[in-house]
């Protein structure tokens, strides 16, 4: 799940999460939406700074989630929305707090496993890994960091890079990761946002052969086939983009292909704008000489303005079952279901 909030969506997702009965759940960040809130029961458009969001709204969701996060542990990122930046430069303060993981010191565990984040160690419960013996190794990496500028001198993708040549796939099969902002998006929303990242870290990703990206922001479902660099290619992993859990915001609807003829930025991709303070690297790519797709792209395999939620089931070391529910009532239904082969 990703982008839940605290909506009547968001407890029908949940309802139906809690159903499926998980031995662990995956949060691809945007927690609580704290910084869209003033009060209880005033709203605001513009995320607010950490200094003026509604901090009770953190406590609000731990008890919403509660249910399933007191017999299920929780795998998670953090999203644009636990920014929440303060006036001395402080990032994620509330998020750092609440949900700590395991540090990115390597050695064995010690008393400052779990240290805050601060100006000189920035990526501290940003990234870390966590792994289930025997089947999988689960890598969660951050879209956003103070100054964050993606290149092979940042401190996470080195620290990836050991990850990743660690990992013996002889014993740990499987090869998962998230971070909160998606590579490939055919919605209008956030279009090419984190292509950056995508540039930079993608072909690690393929060299190590990752299996299944989980990721949230977009506020709609959409799975990928196996994609390197815009083209369908099996040595690729497979994206998952479900920032539906049921936030404020709503649905993004807009596919861009289908809205590229009126949109400004498709036809002057040079002045686009649309990259938010927290996002202020801008790389651009071109598919066929165009930024924006005229039809639903071939690596794009199923795309949906839908709430819900999905599972993965690991059969064996070679298959795994993905099934994603939305949240149509009166019985939550599978909409997209895949089964994908290990490389």
């Amino acid at each position: 799940m990703a982008d839940p909030g605290q909506t009547y969506n968001t407890s029908v997702m949940l309802d139906h999460l809690i159903s499926s009965q998980p031995q662990l759940a995956v949060l691809a960040g945007d927690f609580v939406y704290a910084d869209q809130w003033a009060s209880q029961d005033q709203r605001i458009t513009k995320a607010l700074s950490g200094k003026f969001t509604y901090q009770p709204k953190w406590d609000m969701f731990g008890r919403l989630f509660e249910p399933l996060l007191s017999v299920v542990p929780l795998m998670h990122t953090n999203g644009n929305h636990e920014i929440e930046q303060l006036p001395d430069g402080r990032r994620n303060n509330a998020y750092n707090h609440r949900y700590p993981v395991p540090t990115n010191k390597y050695g064995p565990p010690n008393p400052t496993s779990f240290p805050a984040v601060t100006t000189s160690d920035p990526y501290n419960n940003l990234y870390y890994s966590v792994e289930v013996p025997g089947v999988f190794k689960y890598i969660f990496l951050t879209s956003y960091s103070p100054g964050q500028v993606f290149d092979q001198s940042d401190e996470q993708y080195k620290w990836l890079e050991k990850e990743l040549r660690l990992v013996d796939r002889t014993k740990t099969p499987w090869l998962l990761v998230t971070t909160h902002a998606p590579w490939y998006n055919t919605y209008k929303g956030h279009y090419k946002e984190n292509e950056c990242m995508r540039q930079v870290y993608e072909p690690l990703l393929v060299k190590y052969s990752v299996d299944i990206l989980v990721l949230g922001h977009i506020h709609s479902y959409e799975r990928t086939k196996p994609v390197v660099n815009y083209e369908v290619n099996e040595a690729g992993p497979v994206h998952i983009t479900m920032g539906d859990g049921g936030n404020i915001e709503g649905l993004y609807k807009d596919f861009i292909d289908e809205v590229q003829a009126s949109t400004f930025f498709c036809a002057h991709p040079e002045n686009y704008t649309q990259f938010p303070s927290y996002q202020p690297q801008a790389c651009l790519s071109f598919q066929q000489g165009q930024y924006c797709p005229t039809s639903q792209p071939a690596w794009s395999a199923y795309r949906e303005p839908s709430f819900g939620h999905g599972v993965i089931d690991f059969a064996n070391a070679t298959h795994a079952f993905w099934t994603w529910h939305k949240n149509q009532w009166p019985e939550w239904q599978s909409g997209d279901q895949v089964t994908i082969i290990r490389r």
